[in-house]
């Protein structure tokens, strides 16, 4: 059985998480980004992959503004976007990221991941908000022109 959640709330633990919540990022321009997870590993309590979507307003998202939007960069973070950072879920609608490879299962043993620390998860939502424009785009595999990610040993 599915409980019901009452929104805004505030996660203490991943678990309480879905696939699809809506996150609100208030830049200091005031302008709003939105933050979106997008993978949960099961029954794991700290971690997550979530995108900035393709989306900024003067307002806070809601599920009609965002829905059908894609995330420009996905990243796996941390629950401290919220436990640390004073983010809120306020919804949710399905992901719009068909075609992405999951980060979590055995699919993807072996690959890199981008990883975002919550502070920069959310300093870059800020930006995006602000900007209209993350500090990086990546050109090829995950890594390679991004200042998040190490290069591997060699590189």
């Amino acid at each position: 059985m599915v409980t019901a959640r009452t929104f805004p709330f505030s996660p203490r633990s991943a678990t309480a998480l879905r696939v699809g919540d809506l996150v609100p990022v208030q830049g200091e321009s005031g302008r709003w980004s939105c933050l979106q997870v997008l993978e949960l590993q099961p029954r794991v309590r700290v971690n997550l992959v979530v995108g900035i979507l393709d989306w900024r307003a003067d307002g806070p998202p809601s599920p009609e503004t965002v829905s059908g939007v894609a995330p420009l960069e996905r990243a796996a973070t941390r629950i401290e976007v919220f436990t640390e950072g004073g983010l809120q879920v306020v919804g949710s609608v399905p992901p719009s990221d068909a075609g992405q490879e999951t980060w979590f299962g055995p699919a993807y043993i072996g690959k890199r991941t981008r990883v975002w620390g919550w502070m920069a998860a959310i300093r870059l939502a800020r930006g995006y908000a602000d900007t209209g424009m993350l500090p990086y785009r990546s050109s090829g595999p995950a890594g390679e022109g991004d200042p998040t990610v190490s290069a591997p040993a060699g590189r």
